[in-house]
């Protein structure tokens, strides 16, 4: 067993926006004890994304919806803010042609100072990233490809039950004895003080069962 002397429920307690990323190459196992990490960090009112490029494989659907899961968490918003508060504008109106879109405010004065109009990106940057069932980063795909930069940034927590794991976590939780994923996450939780929720023992349960049968 491998595992940081850092605390896992501190990095989530003083984190202010966690991913959690299954890798596909575990499959079913790594998307349920992903699936039961995130549920009870949700319950922790905690800003917490499950980052996964599919819908929920198949029996998860009564625990995840697939508008829950971010799939694609290279995307963001544009922010356009207006300060207007000096001018007698009394009017917005807005067109869209060929993608273009145009907003219209009026009447302004004619000294209308354009350093009010400010833009910004808005998106997920992520502080924590808890990857679950890679051997290496590049295991996770194309979520890896989306988020490389957010890695270089981030504190990444590394969880894993496979003996080739590389360690490359500034956090690893690796624990060879554990039979599963699921099995490590509930491990991991209950030994970093969170109490499993229902859907989240759920989700544990169904990644344990799955490996037993299969």
């Amino acid at each position: 067993m491998n595992e940081s002397n850092s605390s896992l429920e501190q990095l989530i307690n003083t984190s202010k926006n966690i991913a959690i990323i299954p890798s596909q190459v575990a499959g079913y196992d790594a998307f349920a004890a992903g699936l039961g990490l995130f549920l009870c960090i949700k319950e922790k009112n905690k800003n917490v994304s499950l980052v996964y490029p599919d819908a929920a494989p198949e029996g998860f659907e009564d625990l995840i919806s697939d508008k829950e899961i971010m799939t694609d968490p290279s995307v963001r918003d544009l922010t356009v803010s207006i300060d207007y508060r000096d001018s007698s504008a009394q009017k917005v109106d807005y067109s869209t042609f060929n993608d273009i879109l145009t907003l219209k405010i009026s009447p302004i004065n004619s000294d209308f100072k354009l350093d009010n109009v400010k833009s910004r990106i808005e998106g997920p940057d992520f502080d924590l990233i808890i990857v679950v069932g890679a051997s290496v980063k590049e295991d996770l795909g194309i979520s890896y490809s989306q988020l490389e930069s957010e890695f270089r940034k981030a504190t990444v927590a590394n969880i894993d039950n496979t003996a080739i794991n590389t360690g490359f976590g500034n956090i690893n939780i690796i624990d060879t004895t554990m039979y599963n994923l699921s099995q490590l996450a509930l491990n991991t939780l209950a030994k970093n003080g969170f109490s499993i929720n229902q859907n989240a023992a759920k989700a544990l349960l169904k990644g344990i069962s799955y490996r037993i049968v299969n």
